[in-house]
């Protein structure tokens, strides 16, 4: 075993903006909720209650702030699960990613409305 730390390699494509929006998870086993905690057009990595199984089809939805009231509904599969160190006592104690089915272009357009909007929000 090395004493050097294995450096993480970026395989994401896209940009993605750190925002926190509650959202609900839904998966064969029931409905839950989560928050997000960055999103891109394509993924969503999500802080949840319960752990949820790499592989496990999801449908998302949420609900963002204005008017007029709308509702956003995506589908995808579990691609990375694991605790979340940051808060592994908590409320949200995991870590998961979400691959989505299909590029969302109204999501991408609502989420750089929401992070062009907060000063809390950023982009990486």
């Amino acid at each position: 075993m090395s004493d050097h730390p294995v450096p993480i390699v970026e395989h994401r494509e896209r940009e993605r903006s750190r925002v926190w929006l509650p959202i609900r998870l839904r998966t064969d086993g029931g409905e839950a909720f989560a928050v997000t905690y960055d999103v891109s057009e394509k993924g969503v990595l999500l802080l949840t209650r319960e752990p949820v199984a790499v592989g496990t089809r999801v449908t998302l939805t949420f609900e963002p702030p204005g008017d007029p009231p709308r509702t956003l509904v995506a589908t995808g599969h579990v691609v990375h699960a694991a605790p979340n160190q940051a808060d592994p006592d908590g409320l949200w104690r995991h870590r998961v990613g979400i691959a989505l089915d299909e590029v969302l272009g109204e999501f991408r357009k609502v989420i750089a409305e929401l992070v062009d909007a907060s000063p809390f929000s950023s982009r990486s």
